[in-house]
């Protein structure tokens, strides 16, 4: 392993790999720098991931779709993968758990929000930012992060989601949302 404790990928990597690296990163972590040593590994694997076929998976309401790739025994931590068609959209939302989002291809838009009291959900835009393939962000527990991501373009984008917390039930156990519009599916 080089310096930083990431493996030096020389080809494409798996999901069974990109787990077993991310088990040993929770192992290796204290809990609170879980978050940020899983963004790190995503860093370094998205140019390289292999994803899985999900094509027999439905596309929801809002024109995405989700597959939980992998559930932590423990907890830990759960890796999804998601397709989201042009114009997909999830409602207003915060997280129950720690987040990391890789943008696999295409480009995925971000709205982020600030809670208050005036506007509709108790939410105010503050800014959209736009991500393409290799990006990686973060998100902290509601009631930090209050986001929705979007697709802004004519094609598919694909995006790898890690979240610390068990959503083999139910992957949409993660999402707090804001607003009229409930999370749907």
């Amino acid at each position: 392993m080089p310096k930083e404790g990431i493996p030096s990928f020389q080809s494409t990597i798996n999901i069974a790999s990109l787990v077993q690296e991310a088990c040993t990163a929770v192992a290796c972590a204290a809990p609170d720098c879980h978050k940020d040593e899983i963004a790190h590994l995503m860093e370094h694997v998205l140019p390289r991931i292999q994803l899985e076929d999900f094509a027999d998976t439905p596309v929801n309401t809002r024109g995405y779709r989700r597959k939980v790739l992998y559930a932590h025994p423990s907890g830990f931590f759960s890796v999804l993968q998601l397709e989201w068609q042009p114009g997909a959209e999830t409602p207003v939302h915060g997280h129950n758990a720690w987040g990391c989002v890789g943008v696999i291809s295409g480009e995925i838009g971000c709205e982020t929000y600030d809670r208050c009291d005036a506007s509709e959900g108790g939410v105010r835009s503050n800014g959209k930012i736009t991500a393409g393939a290799g990006a990686v962000a973060t998100v902290n527990p509601n009631p930090e992060g209050i986001h929705r991501l979007f697709n802004p373009t004519d094609k598919v984008a694909t995006t790898l989601h890690i979240y610390g917390m068990d959503l083999s039930a139910n992957p949409c156990a993660v999402n707090v949302t804001y607003g009229s519009s409930a999370h749907r599916n």
